[in-house]
């Protein structure tokens, strides 16, 4: 008599497909946004697979803005592997806000034909970090600034290039009666 072992092996890998990249835009007043997917499970030719997320946030987080790797591996019986990405882009798309201050309305300062005029400068806010505020015309607060109307105005611009603007006029009148010596 004879007897022999027959050994089967599974050397197949599992398949595992994820979603196409996803993009949404953020929700209004957050830096981030919710998104939901189907999350991929994997298949095999045997029983056993089991399918886990490696990398990123998963489905229902909130994502930032910006862009995040969502990875799925599915791991068989026999240690096999295969595994798949997909990504979640969050886009800024929210302008900043900017609010100046009242036109300011002075007369010259005694003397001379001009007035030194200090305000606040304005700053902006945005939904995420890293907003900037420059002026971008007029003369600025503690400015010798000239007879007549000058135009100040701000910009603020976002992480994400998004901006605004406001502008606010400094008007220097003259009030100061002439002299005349006889």
């Amino acid at each position: 008599s004879c007897s022999f072992t027959v050994t089967v092996n599974d050397n197949e890998n599992p398949s595992i497909t994820c979603p196409a990249d996803i993009t949404v835009n953020n929700t209004p007043g957050t830096c981030e946004a919710v998104v939901n997917y189907t999350a991929p499970v994997g298949t095999d030719n045997c029983s056993g697979a089991t399918t886990a997320q490696t990398a990123g946030l998963g489905s229902g987080a909130a994502f930032p803005v910006g862009v995040t790797t969502e990875t799925y591996e599915v791991t068989d019986a026999s240690s096999n592997t295969a595994s798949c990405s997909f990504t979640v882009t969050v886009n800024d798309n929210e302008n900043p806000s900017i609010t100046c201050p009242a036109d300011i309305v002075v007369n010259t300062d005694a003397g001379v034909c001009e007035a030194v005029v200090t305000y606040t400068d304005p700053v902006g806010t945005d939904n995420c970090s890293g907003a900037t505020t420059a002026q971008t015309a007029g003369l600025g607060s503690g400015s010798t600034f000239p007879l007549g109307t000058t135009t100040e105005t701000y910009e603020v611009t976002d992480a994400s290039s998004n901006t605004a603007s406001c502008s606010f006029t400094v008007t220097v009148n003259d009030n100061e009666n002439p002299s005349i010596t006889c």
